[in-house]
C-alpha cells in the first residue's frame, strides 16, 4: 500500500476445512510468517481435522492482512483466555482479529479501525446440535434447533468482543426478537456498544460483533483458491 495505512474496514474470510495433503501445502507455505509462539500453539492440536483448521485460518489471517502487513508489521499475541490479539506499531489506527471453527469449515475476521475497536466471529453448522436451553433467557424466543444455533453464534461472537468468552453466562447476552439478523448489545461503561449482524454462509451460520461501524468485505474460498493465493506469495518478512 506504499506506506499507507490500511482502510477502515472489516475483512471476513471464510473457507471449507482443507484436507491433510492441502494442509500440508498450506503449512509449508504460511508457517514461515507465522511467529514462533504461534507455530507452537498450532503443534499443541494433533488430530487431522483441528490441525488443518487451525493452519488454514493462519492462511486466511495472511490473505487478509495483504497488502498491508508487508507495510504495517503486526505481532500476533493472545489474551489470558487464548483468544487472538493483533498488535500494529500505529497509534492512528487499531487492528481486532477474530476467528472461528466447524467441524467443515473456518472464518477469519480482521477490522482495522480506531483505537478501542473490538471485534468477534462465530461459526456454526446447521448440522451441529443446538446448545443446551440454560443457554438462553426465557424472554429469548427461540424458534427450533437452527434458529437456536443461529443466536448461539450471536451469543458467542459477543462475548468473544466482550474478551470474557463463556466465563459471562450467554443467558445473560440477548440475542434480539425472533428472526433478527442485526442487533446492538449495550454493555458497562468503558466498554462501547457492541453491533451484531448474523450472516449466512455456505452450509452455516456467521455472526459478528463489532464496537464500530465498518464496512464489511465479505470473502469466500476454496481450499484450493487459498492454496493458490498463498502460493503467490514470496518469501518476504514474517506477518507475525
Amino acid at each position: 500500500m506504499n506506506g499507507l495505512l490500511p482502510p477502515s474496514e472489516l475483512r471476513l474470510l471464510f473457507c471449507p476445512v482443507p484436507t491433510a495433503r492441502q494442509a500440508a501445502q498450506l503449512h509449508e507455505r504460511v508457517a514461515a510468517r507465522l511467529s514462533p509462539a504461534d507455530k507452537a500453539h498450532i503443534l499443541r492440536f494433533t488430530a487431522p481435522g483441528p490441525a488443518a483448521a487451525r493452519m488454514l485460518v493462519r492462511a486466511l489471517f495472511v490473505l487478509a492482512c495483504l497488502p498491508d502487513c508487508p507495510n504495517l508489521p503486526a505481532t500476533l499475541s493472545r489474551t489470558v483466555s487464548g483468544a487472538p490479539r493483533l498488535h500494529f506499531p500505529h497509534a492512528a489506527i487499531q487492528a481486532a482479529l477474530s476467528f472461528a471453527y466447524s467441524p467443515q469449515a473456518v472464518v477469519c475476521a480482521l477490522a482495522f479501525g480506531p483505537p478501542g475497536l473490538l471485534l468477534g466471529v462465530d461459526l456454526e453448522s446447521l448440522d451441529s446440535p443446538p446448545p443446551a436451553p440454560r443457554a438462553f433467557h426465557p424472554r429469548e424466543r427461540v424458534s427450533g434447533p437452527r434458529d437456536a444455533l443461529r443466536r448461539w453464534t450471536i451469543k458467542e461472537a459477543l462475548l468473544k468482543a466482550l474478551g470474557t468468552g463463556l466465563t459471562r453466562d450467554p443467558a445473560a447476552i440477548p440475542t434480539g426478537r425472533q428472526g433478527q439478523r442485526q442487533g446492538s448489545l449495550h454493555v458497562e461503561p468503558p466498554l462501547p456498544p457492541l453491533r451484531w449482524r448474523t450472516l449466512p454462509l455456505p452450509g452455516h451460520w456467521c455472526s459478528l460483533a463489532l464496537s464500530h461501524p465498518l464496512p464489511l468485505r465479505l470473502t469466500c474460498l476454496t481450499p484450493a483458491a487459498v492454496a493458490q493465493e498463498v502460493r503467490k506469495l514470496g518469501e518476504g518478512n514474517p506477518l507475525c
